[in-house]
């Protein structure tokens, strides 16, 4: 009775183990009647969509005195048998071949398919070969260069054109091993950590894609601060390989000095230049009243968190003085670090003044003493919304 052959979907791609030309055999081959046969096995890779296994056999056919046969056309008989002696074939097929000083080829499995099942079920085969009805003996054994074995329910299949190896029970695992026979990777049949097991040092951050990263700037001189606008203080430089978060962290002294009355003075990160303090991102240090005019050092620490698309970006930390003269504003030892971060394990907070495409934005009364005058609603937005849609824009 015939075997179907399954959808090639879901076929079993098994070539001998070989898929590569420089497994061979070759041995000298013959009969009773003095029929020699020398040949030589070679492994055919064939493309990943062709199914069926097949074995490139090359041969060549000389009498006793090791003359090639004559020229011409031969009928040829190829039987695979689990044992060396006797037995039924458990494989077998015919072809009529034409010699050229004794050689021919022959692709096994072109006539009679190479069922992936006579490599499981059988430890070993041996091939016997029948020239125009006569028996070359004794059989050649197949290395193990032609067995694709199916192991813990191993697999080669192909899948839209690709070469898929997978295990059919998610309790097995596959597992590569170096020269020395020690395990080197190890793919394991379930989800979650330890599924993949790399060596140590195996992939440095240039192989590994999104990768998060962290860039820092330092500008110690220092800064002398100006009622109006802002001024930057230092600024840093940031490469997004792809979108994500760009978390910022800005730290600096304050030296507010030059009056005994009131001297303060604002300081925050922005991505634009100059502008105005943005609630409620900024810092704002100093007093209503110095008992001298001497120096006096205020430690001041910002961050803010962005949402940017893969890109260029130059963010700042920045800093205004919010009295004039003879009150004096200035800054020391600016640090600036930027961090990227892919994901997100929850939720990412911000306020905007606006809530435009952001449905889930919940509204928050803002009582702002450093500016009562911008006191009102703000909206406090999840940027893992952008995450989720992978919209791509900026905090607000």
């Amino acid at each position: 009775m015939e075997k179907l052959l399954p959808e090639t979907r879901n076929s079993i791609l098994h070539r001998p183990t070989g898929l590569r030309p420089t497994g061979l055999q070759s041995a000298t081959i013959w009969s009773s009647t003095g029929l020699y046969l020398a040949l030589i096995l070679i492994l055919v890779t064939g493309s990943v969509a062709a199914t069926p296994n097949l074995i490139n056999y090359q041969g060549r056919v000389t009498d006793a005195s090791g003359e090639p046969m004559p020229d011409g056309t031969y009928d040829f008989a190829f039987g695979l048998f689990a044992d060396s002696t006797g037995g039924l074939a458990v494989w077998l097929e015919t072809a009529t071949l034409t010699t050229h000083g004794g050689l021919f080829t022959h692709l096994l499995g072109s006539a009679t398919v190479l069922w992936s099942s006579l490599f499981e079920e059988n430890e070993a085969l041996f091939l016997e070969v029948f020239v125009n009805g006569e028996t070359i003996a004794p059989r050649t054994s197949l290395s193990s260069v032609p067995f694709a074995r199916m192991s813990g329910g191993l697999s080669v299949h192909d899948d839209a054109g690709k070469l898929a190896v997978s295990t059919s029970a998610q309790e097995h695992s596959l597992i590569i091993s170096d020269t020395s026979g020690q395990p080197s990777i190890i793919l394991q049949g379930r989800d979650g950590d330890s599924a993949l097991v790399l060596p140590d040092s195996a992939i440095n951050s240039d192989e590994i894609l999104d990768e998060p990263g962290i860039t820092v700037k330092f500008e110690i001189d220092q800064k002398v601060l100006t009622t109006g606008t802002m001024t930057d203080l230092v600024a840093i430089y940031v490469a997004t390989p792809a979108s994500g978060y760009i978390v910022l962290h800005g730290k600096c002294y304050l030296m507010l000095s030059g009056t005994t009355g009131p001297n303060r003075a604002d300081v925050q990160i922005d991505l634009e230049s100059g502008g105005d303090a943005t609630f409620p991102y900024y810092s704002r240090a100093g007093l209503g009243g110095y008992v001298n005019a001497e120096t006096n050092y205020f430690p001041i620490y910002v961050t803010r968190t962005y949402w940017a698309e893969a890109g260029n970006y130059t963010f700042r930390m920045e800093g205004r003085a919010n009295n004039q003269p003879p009150a004096d504003a200035r800054t020391w030892d600016h640090i600036l670090t930027a961090c990227y971060y892919p994901t997100s394990y929850r939720g990412v907070q911000t306020l905007s003044h606006e809530p435009i495409d952001h449905p889930a934005a919940i509204p928050v009364i803002i009582n702002d003493p450093a500016h009562p005058e911008r006191n009102g609603v703000f909206y406090e937005i999840d940027l893992q919304e952008y995450e989720n849609s992978d919209q791509g824009t900026e905090s607000p």
